[in-house]
């Protein structure tokens, strides 16, 4: 065992599982662990691979035995970034992540208040990317929060820049990743305006309206988009 390192973790057995898997046919495999050469590597480096024990084979018709795609999984963990190999259950996923989602939006709002909006637009691009890239088994919706947040202000700075078919494109991914959420529907109405489709737009501050009745917001801008 490596020096500062504990035991392993002892990570519980489903009872459940673990019947499933007894009831499934199978026998026992006699296995070797042999270290090979890798070949061409410098310097020289060491892999460990499963073989059968009498003669030393991977696959083996005599032994009745393939470890191939054993061997094969063993070598692309080994390789694999540390975020491609699943932690044990019930792990929380390291802050630093979510950490650097919220450092690079509250630069893209720094850049917004300063009115330097393409510069705003990357920050909050480089966030929703962030959140975006987060490991597969960690939760979805900490990813579809911090994703929606960081597009909705990209639409309002894209609103702003007069580019409103991007602005429109990033609140209906606001809409479509947090719908009871009523500045994405705001922010739909808004390019919606901009790009003089204003029965759409009042459309969509009635949508949101149906999940934030209270808004005060909104039926102003409702009242405003239909004076025009």
């Amino acid at each position: 065992m490596p020096p500062g390192m504990g035991p392993p973790m002892q990570i519980p057995v489903n009872p459940a599982m673990q019947t499933l898997l007894d009831s499934l046919p199978h026998h026992p495999v006699p296995i070797f662990l042999a270290n090979v050469q890798i070949p061409n590597s410098q310097p020289p480096q060491i892999n460990t691979i499963a073989v059968c024990p009498e003669h030393k084979q991977s696959i083996c018709e005599a032994c009745g035995v393939d470890f191939n795609g054993l061997n094969y999984m063993h070598q692309f963990l080994r390789g694999a970034p540390d975020e491609a190999i699943p932690p044990p259950p019930n792990v929380q996923p390291p802050p630093q992540r979510a950490e650097m989602i919220k450092n690079m939006k509250e630069q893209g709002n720094t850049a917004f208040k300063e009115g330097k909006f393409p510069i705003a637009i990357q920050h909050y691009s480089k966030s929703a990317d962030m959140a975006l890239s987060r490991a597969p088994w960690e939760l979805a919706a900490v990813s579809r929060e911090e994703t929606a947040i960081a597009l909705c202000n990209r639409s309002a700075a894209f609103a702003i820049a007069g580019a409103w078919q991007n602005a429109l494109a990033d609140a209906e991914a606001v809409v479509a990743l947090k719908r009871p959420w009523g500045k994405g529907h705001f922010r739909k109405a808004r390019a919606l305006l901009g790009l003089e489709r204003l029965e759409d737009a009042r459309q969509a501050i009635i949508d949101g309206l149906q999940f934030e009745p209270n808004d005060d917001v909104s039926p102003h801008f409702l009242h405003s988009s239909g004076s025009r």
